[in-house]
């Protein structure tokens, strides 16, 4: 007898609608739930009123190719349909999930032709044609495209008009009026602010949970605490921060005002702007003027330095004596497996990202560019597969780092965040049961040995500075 997944649908759409979804295993429980409940084979009717699949296609980009493919198929379907109200909302949920996903989705011969007639007549379309013409270009980069805004529609059109044009517009006068706090000098600053002006990374529509987090391996962070995010990105590791320890304020830089934008304009949309103060700066310029903090995070970004431990220096520095410090670095034992398709990375460039990713997809099952690719939720949107795969600057990291690190900074390890996930706290406790806090970094050096995929997002890390 097949499985009634009745009620565990009903339990998603309740954990996506209440905000207190939309995280990377909420979507992946849906997708699962998805591929179990739709026919065989499934056609564009079959998912035209999906509540499930809605959740899924506008909080974040579709995972994995089974799931990206019929989504793909069902664009290029309603493309070449006639008007129909009953596939209005799929029309919709499509346009912003490739809004999401920077537009990653192949696209053939005929559909681009298609697609270039369309934009020729942007004033003349009807709603169904502007949403599907929204699947394939971002509506805001297309000259006429604001008019759009006059035609006073309603229903599924307006959201994607809302999402592709007014929220860009706001975004472009929030980075405009950006405060900066230091100048972006060198080389390397400089190529990589410009990857995150092109691909801002990132890319999420919905924050998540936000469990309010009060201490750290049985140590308390201060009650109301300030906090300082490195390389806050598009915001939402600003954002959760805020809310889970209760921050009286928090100060977010990054290189790029286009993902600073975004984030802004994200906190605004949650009610959490006059919390959290945006600014553009470069962690290696930031001087005594900034500071100091009862904690400090950064995560994914001081292995995108030119030094990461000057980096590291920079940043420490920030946290208050006593203060927290949370790091997020690459582990290159972790990374080895992407090397083959980091590789073929360098011979496309920015502007072939899409077919970059098609050369993956299309590989056989068990090539060694495409399992670890398609593997990776970052794959799924262009941003996402340019950090992963084509990054204009990258460090990767190992255990004597760590340590040096540590040691310079005069940190006391608290412990990985990968410590929390079960699996992982029974296989490590299972090895080195002499360490039931999971503190021994060399214990963790010979667990990551024989366990390689342990850090594959990447260490991630708890430390506490000298009083």
């Amino acid at each position: 007898m097949a499985e009634d997944f009745t009620a565990t649908r009903a339990t998603l759409l309740s954990a996506f609608r209440s905000g207190q979804g939309a995280t990377e295993f909420l979507a992946a429980d849906a997708v699962r739930v998805l591929g179990a409940t739709w026919p065989t084979p499934t056609r564009v009717i079959d998912v035209a009123t999906d509540e499930l699949l809605a959740e899924v296609l506008q909080s974040s980009p579709v995972f994995p190719v089974w799931l990206e493919r019929m989504m793909t198929a069902a664009r290029r379907s309603l493309l070449f349909s006639a008007p129909n109200e009953a596939f209005a909302p799929l029309r919709s949920w499509i346009a912003i999930q490739c809004h999401l996903n920077e537009h990653a989705w192949a696209e053939d011969a005929t559909e681009t032709r298609l697609v270039e007639i369309l934009a020729a007549s942007l004033q003349d379309l009807t709603p169904e044609q502007v949403m599907s013409l929204a699947s394939y270009r971002p509506l805001a980069r297309l000259p006429g495209a604001d008019s759009l805004l006059d035609k006073g529609w309603t229903g599924p059109v307006e959201n994607v008009l809302r999402e592709q044009i007014v929220a860009v517009r706001e975004e472009q006068v929030i980075a405009d009026a950006l405060p900066t706090l230091t100048p972006v000098t060198g080389a390397v600053s400089e190529a990589v602010r410009s990857q995150y002006e092109t691909h801002p990374y990132p890319r999420w529509r919905r924050a998540g949970p936000g469990a309010v987090q009060t201490h750290v391996n049985g140590r308390r962070f201060p009650k109301d605490p300030t906090i300082f995010i490195a390389g806050c990105g598009t915001g939402r590791q600003a954002i959760l921060a805020t809310i889970m320890l209760q921050a009286r304020h928090t100060l977010a830089v990054d290189l790029s005002r286009t993902s600073l934008a975004y984030a802004v304009r994200k906190s605004r949309e949650l009610g959490i702007a006059d919390r959290i103060t945006y600014a553009q700066a470069d962690l290696l310029e930031l001087g005594d003027s900034v500071g100091p903090f009862d904690i400090v995070q950064s995560a994914g970004v001081l292995h995108h330095l030119h030094d990461p431990f000057e980096g590291a220096r920079k940043v420490c520095r920030l946290a208050k004596p006593g203060g927290f410090v949370a790091l997020g670095l690459y582990s290159a034992r972790a990374r080895e497996h992407l090397k083959p398709g980091k590789a073929l990375g360098k011979t496309y460039t920015p502007d072939t990202v899409r077919e970059f990713r098609q050369d993956i997809i299309a590989r056989p099952l068990n090539d060694p560019v495409r399992i670890p690719a398609v593997a990776s939720r970052d794959f799924y949107a262009t941003s996402g597969c340019r950090d992963l795969l084509m990054h204009v600057q990258e460090h990767e990291l190992n255990f004597d780092d760590l340590r040096r690190m540590l040691r310079e900074n005069d940190l006391t390890f608290l412990g990985f965040l990968q410590f929390s996930f079960q699996e992982i706290r029974d296989a490590y406790l299972a090895r080195f049961p002499h360490d039931p806090q999971g503190l021994d970094l060399n214990a963790w050096e010979a667990f990551e040995a024989d366990n390689p995929a342990t850090f594959r997002r990447m260490y991630q890390f708890w430390a506490q500075k000298a009083a």
